[in-house]
């Protein structure tokens, strides 16, 4: 099952570099796909709407999960654009991609976003996955109604919020994050781990707090996605608060005790108004 969403990501890059991104986005794409323009809105319709782009986005997936259901997953890696497909990347960072697979066999992406950071100190490594214990591995799952389960997901990631903004971001991080949660950050490169998490959130002591839009969960009980848009305001009063989106994998198994905790986390500052930045 992982294998089978490797290789669509694989073939989604490729059909990037032979068909230009606009028809590859549109050719991997679910109907009901988000990307972020630079919130939340209809993938398809939005890039139906755009002129092809003639420069060369590339990425290769090096992080990835699948649901014991084997009808959701992500991968994540690093992307470069090149404005010259013949010349040299002008930007770098990290996508992040949800996929579904769909009642015809096939995987189609239900949600993209990504980070911005410096150029790799070196290639990429071997793709990976979460060091989840053998337990979690054999798991096939358990029985939910999904409609239930995805309200109970949806409900998780409301309760962080209010932790977040009534404890502070780092006294919630450890209700709420695996022990080997994967962070995506503007500007770092990725990290892992619960103690990671806790550096981040230090770094950052004002207050946080973010509205969730929607998500879906996989037929397993195991997997699950949200995504919304949040708000963080520094300590210092006159300083701006910056707004942002964040797209979350959760993930319920016996390492987590039963409950859906956080395994991935992507949060990504939406760029400011011209008028705005000069304030």
């Amino acid at each position: 099952m992982l294998n089978s969403l490797v290789q669509s990501e694989r073939a989604f890059a490729q059909a990037a570099a032979d068909l230009g991104t606009r028809a590859a986005f549109l050719a991997y794409l679910a109907d009901d796909a988000i990307l972020f323009r630079p919130r939340a809105l209809d993938g398809r319709q939005f890039l139906q709407a755009q002129p092809d782009s003639p420069g060369l986005l590339s990425w290769e997936p090096v992080y990835a999960d699948v649901s014991a259901a084997g009808d959701l997953g992500y991968t994540t890696g690093p992307w470069s654009y090149k404005p010259d497909p013949s010349g040299d990347p002008a930007a770098h960072g990290q996508y992040f991609s949800v996929w579904k697979k769909l009642p015809d066999g096939s995987w189609k992406v239900v949600v993209d976003h990504g980070i911005t950071n410096p150029p790799p100190l070196e290639p990429a490594g071997p793709l990976r996955t979460p060091q989840l214990p053998r337990a979690d591995r054999r798991r096939a799952g358990r029985e939910i109604e999904p409609g239930s389960e995805l309200q109970r997901v949806l409900n998780k990631d409301r309760a962080f919020a209010a932790a977040a903004e009534s404890q502070g971001a780092l006294q919630s991080v450890n209700a709420f994050v695996t022990a080997d949660v994967y962070l995506l950050r503007n500007d770092i490169d990725p990290r892992t781990g619960i103690e990671e998490a806790r550096v981040l959130a230090a770094e950052r002591p004002g207050k946080l707090n973010w509205s969730v839009l929607g998500g879906e969960v996989a037929r397993s009980g195991d997997l699950a996605f949200t995504y919304g848009e949040y708000e963080y305001s520094p300590p210092r009063a006159d300083a701006p608060s910056e707004l942002g989106n964040y797209v979350r994998v959760w993930r319920n198994s016996p390492s987590t005790g039963g409950i859906w905790r956080v395994a991935v986390d992507l949060m990504n500052p939406v760029p400011l108004a011209p008028e705005a930045k000069q304030d």
